[in-house]
């Protein structure tokens, strides 16, 4: 009997030390989840704070015209580590005869809850923190009629918004800078060797080789070049709203200016741009550009040229690339 009592009291003090290692583990787990909450919500404010810009606007589900989005792509997004925020919308239309633009800037403070769970407050527009995206959601009513217009942004040092390492594939860029250029240098035996079409030589890029100059008069000649891919930095500086995240398949053509760009993503070169440059004679030796100071053509003979492009690295040094360009 006292065999049972000993057994009995063994398994009494084995079942509450049991209970007590159980309640144990239950308190660790729950504040390892508590922890996992408290990092979720570290690493989602983290991915929030900072600087983010449109990219996408959308209105029914269409896309903006390029004349409204080169002002909407304007628009900016602010997350501070004090859960505050500030929207600067830009709203208007850019022509030929210049651009009509209106700014609204919104306030408010923001809560996050859990991964990509984010409340915000004192905003007049349904805002959605999705994966790499904010969503933003505004109603209006416009000549009667009820719009909802969609605008995506991502963050400002996100990859889709880095430079392509693509240098010399798009080296004119024009500066807006319509100044007459005086120049007293007669040109006219330059020009008669430059006139005709000329070839990019010594590249193996099967984009880059196919680049091509035609002197087409004393004042103009067509510079066309080929890219074997585009990203969200390209549209965006050609004033195109794509859906988020890219397309497998788009294609589209915009002309800025002088120039025509033709996005293809089925395309063997995905992004081909021509342009119309205005070019006047320096020197014997020398054919500069009217809107562009970045490149220069030096001539070496009658029938090799360098197309010679400056451009500021990531650190702000000035660099040199130089191409060659034969006639044809």
């Amino acid at each position: 009997m006292s065999w049972l009592i000993s057994k009995s009291r063994v398994l009494v003090l084995s079942l509450f030390a049991f209970s007590l290692l159980m309640v144990g583990c239950d308190d660790e787990d729950s504040d390892s989840a508590d922890q996992e909450v408290v990092d979720t919500i570290a690493e989602t404010k983290a991915n929030l704070v900072g600087e983010w810009v449109l990219i996408s606007s959308t209105i029914d589900n269409e896309n903006v015209a390029s004349s409204e989005f080169e002002i909407v792509k304007q628009s900016k997004a602010d997350f501070y580590e004090d859960n505050t925020y500030k929207l600067v919308y830009k709203t208007g239309i850019s022509n030929d005869s210049g651009s009509n633009v209106s700014t609204s800037t919104e306030t408010g403070t923001y809560v996050v809850n859990g991964i990509n769970q984010v409340s915000f407050f004192n905003s007049s527009s349904d805002i959605q923190l999705k994966e790499s995206r904010l969503q933003i959601t505004s109603v209006a009513r416009v000549s009667g009629k009820e719009q909802t217009q969609v605008d995506v942004f991502i963050r400002s040092d996100s990859e889709e918004l880095q430079e392509q390492n693509n240098i010399g594939s798009d080296v004119i860029e024009e500066e807006n800078d319509d100044s007459d250029v005086v120049n007293t240098y007669d040109g006219t035996a330059v020009i008669s060797k430059l006139l005709g079409k000329w070839k990019i030589s010594g590249q193996t890029d099967k984009c880059l080789k196919m680049n091509t100059i035609e002197f087409k008069s004393d004042t103009i000649f067509e510079f066309i070049q080929h890219k074997a891919t585009f990203n969200r930095s390209d549209l965006l500086n050609y004033n195109i709203s794509v859906s988020y995240p890219m397309p497998a398949v788009f294609s589209a053509s915009v002309t800025k200016g002088d120039d025509t760009v033709v996005f293809d993503t089925e395309a063997n070169c995905q992004f081909v741009k021509t342009s119309q440059v205005k070019y006047f004679v320096k020197d014997e030796n020398t054919i500069l550009l009217k809107n562009s100071t970045k490149v220069k053509i030096l001539l070496e003979d009658d029938s090799a040229f360098k197309l010679v492009f400056t451009y500021s690295d990531e650190n702000g040094d000035e660099k040199i690339i130089e191409f060659t360009y034969v006639k044809m």
